[in-house]
């Protein structure tokens, strides 16, 4: 079910600890392997994409031993977009993004300072009973013990009702789902009642709002859950701070499941959206490359205060 986590972050990556969501790379000199692939790409034309700073792409095909070659990349630290490519076009869908560095010598994960300090940060979450506890409880936030929460809840728990961990992923999955990624609040910056209930009768919030349904919904099915406040890089760019700790500017969710804390960042998986006074539907495949993140790929974007 879950993977395990490797500690060579320079020259291995392991996207999450669910299997099906994994995205396990291995570098070896200036060649890229992949050792697993996530569900959602099994199958699909896979190539790399790297954009460089002058807003150009360097497509990357994998060789015939299934090898991608860094080489043909300028030496410097870049993200590497991990795509999969519809024939005989030019585009490409994003699944997840890796930054590296290339060199005369090799190439390498860029890991960012973020993960010594999300690593212990993490560790730090409280698992004692008192906490765990409070992490069940519904408040006007969190409404767990509201009819609408509480009926969702319930038939997720009836279609996995012996397993809290696949329990987590439905969630997550139902949230990124049903909820629309809110441009015009964003651009407005007036908030909304991003409160569990308004937010699954609206359909369309922001961060805030995708993370307070999902903890509603966890806490209902008696599966201790909380928010946790972070950083969040821009689209497309990386944590690599060194001395500047950023504020705040999103949210992710923590669920406690078989003895850990599980995170999963469902507006960054969400790719419908709200824009304009119109919702889109996304038509790409449902995306799950935010749940249950390892540290090494969690600390790519997020930084924990």
């Amino acid at each position: 079910m879950t993977e395990t986590m490797n500690t060579d972050f320079k020259h291995r990556f392991c996207s999450s600890f669910y299997r099906d969501a994994a995205v396990k790379l291995v570098i070896r000199g200036k060649k890229m392997f992949f050792l697993r692939k996530s569900k959602p790409l099994r199958g699909r034309n896979l190539v790399g994409a790297s954009s460089e700073g002058d807003g150009k792409r360097t497509v990357i095909k994998p060789d015939t031993d299934g090898g991608y070659d860094l080489s043909i990349l300028p030496y410097a630290h870049q993200v590497l977009s991990l795509c999969s490519h519809i024939p005989d076009s030019d585009y490409y869908s994003t699944y997840i993004r890796v930054p590296i560095s290339v060199n005369v010598r090799e190439a390498y994960f860029h890991n960012t300072p973020a993960i010594i300090n999300n690593m212990n940060k993490l560790k730090r979450i409280p698992t004692d009973t008192v906490h765990l506890q409070l992490c069940l409880e519904g408040n006007d936030y969190f409404q767990s013990s509201e009819e609408p929460i509480k009926n969702i809840a319930a038939k997720i728990v009836e279609k996995c009702p012996e397993d809290k961990y696949l329990q987590v992923l439905a969630t997550h999955k139902f949230v990124v789902r049903n909820l629309f990624y809110d441009y015009d609040e964003l651009q407005a910056k007036v908030r909304q009642d991003d409160s569990a209930v308004a937010v699954l009768n609206r359909r369309r919030t922001t961060c805030r709002g995708y993370v307070s349904l999902c903890v509603s919904l966890l806490r209902a099915m008696n599966i201790p859950a909380q928010q946790l406040p972070c950083y969040l890089a821009k689209p497309g760019q990386i944590i690599d701070v060194e001395h500047v700790i950023p504020k705040t500017n999103h949210v992710v969710a923590a669920a406690y499941v078989d003895s850990r804390w599980v995170i999963l960042d469902p507006a960054r998986d969400s790719q419908n959206k709200y824009e304009k006074g119109e919702f889109y539907k996304s038509k790409e495949l449902l995306s799950i490359a935010n749940f249950d993140m390892t540290e090494q790929f969690f600390s790519f974007t997020h930084w924990l205060p």
